[in-house]
């Protein structure tokens, strides 16, 4: 890693707003990034009440912030407050990067991309993939509009309330009619076979329970988690048991986080560095 970069007068300011953020990893992995290019940069976390949220964003223009991600509970409630929202995070109904230019806010939606990038290591043909999705929550969300756009054939959405799965394929259908949404049962969902599984709800963070039990489906082919703490669910170590590739949320952290580090900078972000600086966080945690 390089040196860290003095701060002066000249030094560009980023960070992230949520309630709480004393858990996240962002400004290990952004700090990492800015260091490693040698940018004159610092990301700092900025607790914001909700009742805050406008005043924060105001206050962020004002200051002269160059960059802000956002994480809960405000990734819906800032749209509003945004001049510009890009298409993709207008689908998704939710924004967790924001850029300042000349005193406007512009805002965008990296954890789909930053999901698709980190599917690399299953070595997946996205066009015509045949997937489940466990949950219907704001991730949830954000994955199915990502894998709609990359041309996903069927996405078969389970969740313990069957009206938030309905709600959510019926906002984001329109945008994707060549994919197939279907709303299903847990039973249903494990009579399909599946190129790829993947659950985005926060069941597992216990390290004891599990969304699904593997056993019980008909076929699938690969497994995503997007939790990252443990680094293995008990979802994950069944697939490991079963022999079936498998990943957790890691890949989607660090990626969701450079691209919105490019989005800030214009660069190419030092991903071996910031991927590091992640494990080094995890493994101190």
């Amino acid at each position: 890693m390089s040196a860290a970069v003095a701060i002066s007068g000249k030094t560009r300011l980023y960070g992230v707003i949520g309630h709480p953020v004393t858990h996240t990893l962002s400004p290990q992995l952004h700090n990492t990034g800015f260091n490693a290019l040698g940018l004159e940069a610092v990301y700092l976390p900025f607790p914001v009440h909700p009742d805050q949220l406008q005043n924060a964003v105001r206050g962020m223009v004002a200051l002269g912030v160059c960059g802000f991600n956002v994480t809960v509970p405000h990734k819906s409630a800032i749209l509003p407050l945004l001049d510009e929202v890009s298409p993709l995070a207008h689908r998704i109904g939710a924004v967790n990067t924001v850029r300042i230019s000349d005193g406007k806010l512009l805002g965008t939606n990296t954890d789909a991309p930053g999901f698709l990038r980190s599917l690399a290591p299953l070595d997946l043909e996205l066009r015509g993939l045949r997937v489940g999705l466990l949950g219907a929550g704001g991730s949830a969300r954000a994955l199915l509009a990502g894998l709609s756009e990359s041309g996903a054939a069927q996405i078969f959405v389970c969740n313990r309330t069957p009206e938030r799965v309905v709600a959510l394929i019926s906002s984001l259908q329109p945008f994707a009619p060549e994919t197939e949404m279907v709303a299903v049962s847990l039973s249903a969902l494990a009579a399909q076979p599946l190129e790829l599984l993947v659950n985005t709800t926060t069941v597992g963070m216990d390290g004891v329970s599990a969304p699904a039990d593997l056993e019980r489906f008909r076929e699938v082919r690969n497994v995503g988690d997007i939790i990252y703490r443990p680094p293995q669910t008990p979802l994950l170590a069944q697939a490991q048991r079963l022999g079936v590739p498998h990943l957790n949320g890691l890949g989607m952290l660090l990626h969701q986080g450079t691209e919105a580090f490019s989005f800030w900078t214009g660069k190419v972000a030092p991903e071996a560095e910031m991927r590091r600086a992640l494990d080094s966080a995890l493994q101190t945690d």
